[in-house]
């Protein structure tokens, strides 16, 4: 009998979702995004899934020192950068390499020792991180004495915006043309839809765990992640009784509804809007509200449903797009909101 909630992973989509970067952009190399515990899926466990990537890309020092306990020899990129001296001397100890994003990273490279590779983030359009690209030139040469490898940009609506977006694929190659550096602006949608953005590195994050940066579904990704969670009891409920907070559902009939153990603490989102789970390849409405722990599913009269069954919630039957769009949200949340009480599977 199955009474915990999973999150299945599929070793086998995520190579594939990665052969398909390599299919979009086969002139680039890659640097998988694997930050925010691979978007939920295990950062330690998709590295070793991935290891044809070229390097791998963290948000922060913590992530990259998980991969380098968790056995991960590669190449990694800390896209956020070192805030003080201890974490630079935890960067330069581990073999990390870093981008560097502003005047007080600068200062701290130039006043202690760092032999590794240095990326430049420029800024074209985005406005979160990044030098302006007209200091470039300033910036290099205070670097000098660095191993600075490449220079990378961000894209700021890549999924909703193509003059923009091309706008600053333009802007960013001809701003840096003049320099002999690997450059990088490719995010999971530019590899996907702009492909003069791939130059010589891309950086795919969503698309790597089968999830779209738009809002549908892409068909050739395979949904690396199944959540599955166990029935924990089956109810007769008589017409007119209601279920669960508030009661915002009445049962127009008698019906059976099957509770689910698995809730908003475990990253289902509370603000699902006429939800579905998967029953075998059967779709179920969730009734009522999503409990801290629980929720509900409205069972058809021919259903044979027992304690310890599992219904899937998102994954390889229910796309985890529909899924977001019902809880006017987006994959990313969902993904990376998936709580630590639910075990994750390899397979």
């Amino acid at each position: 009998m199955n009474t915990v909630i999973s999150a299945d992973v599929n070793s086998s989509a995520l190579k594939h979702n990665l052969s398909i970067v390599h299919e979009k952009a086969p002139k680039s190399r890659v640097m998988a995004i694997v930050k925010g515990d691979a978007y939920g899926h295990g950062a330690v466990n998709v590295a070793k899934f991935l290891e044809s990537a070229d390097s791998f890309g963290v948000a922060r020092l913590g992530e990259a020192l998980e991969l380098r306990h968790g056995g991960i020899d590669a190449p990694i990129v800390i896209l956020e950068g070192v805030l003080d001296v201890n974490e630079l001397r935890l960067t330069a100890e581990l073999n990390l390499d870093l981008v560097v994003h502003s005047k007080h990273q600068i200062e701290l490279l130039n006043t202690h020792r760092f032999s590794g590779e240095v990326w430049v983030k420029v800024t074209t359009g985005m406005n979160r991180l990044g030098f302006p690209t007209s200091s470039l030139d300033e910036v290099l040469l205070k670097l000098k004495d660095r191993n600075v490898v490449g220079i990378m940009s961000h894209f700021a609506s890549a999924d909703s915006d193509k003059a923009f977006t091309d706008n600053q694929v333009e802007k960013f190659v001809s701003e840096t043309k003049k320099l002999s550096l690997p450059l990088s602006i490719a995010n999971s949608a530019g590899v996907l839809s702009f492909p003069d953005s791939h130059l010589d590195w891309v950086r795919p994050g969503i698309m790597l765990y089968g999830g779209s940066p738009y809002d549908r579904a892409i068909p050739e990704l395979k949904s690396a992640m199944t959540l599955l969670a166990p029935v924990i009891a089956v109810n007769n409920i008589r017409a007119s009784q209601s279920v669960g907070y508030g009661r915002t559902w009445m049962a127009y009939k008698d019906t059976r509804v099957a509770v689910l153990g698995v809730g908003y603490a475990d990253g289902y989102p509370r603000e699902i809007s006429n939800g579905v789970a998967m029953l075998g390849g059967h779709r179920r409405n969730i009734v009522g509200r999503i409990s801290m722990d629980m929720l509900c599913v409205e069972l058809e009269e021919s259903d044979s449903v027992s304690v310890g069954d599992t219904l899937e919630l998102w994954g390889s039957l229910l796309r985890i797009e529909e899924v977001a769009s019902r809880s006017n949200t987006i994959p990313y949340t969902l993904m990376c909101g998936v709580g630590n009480r639910v075990r994750r599977k390899y397979f």
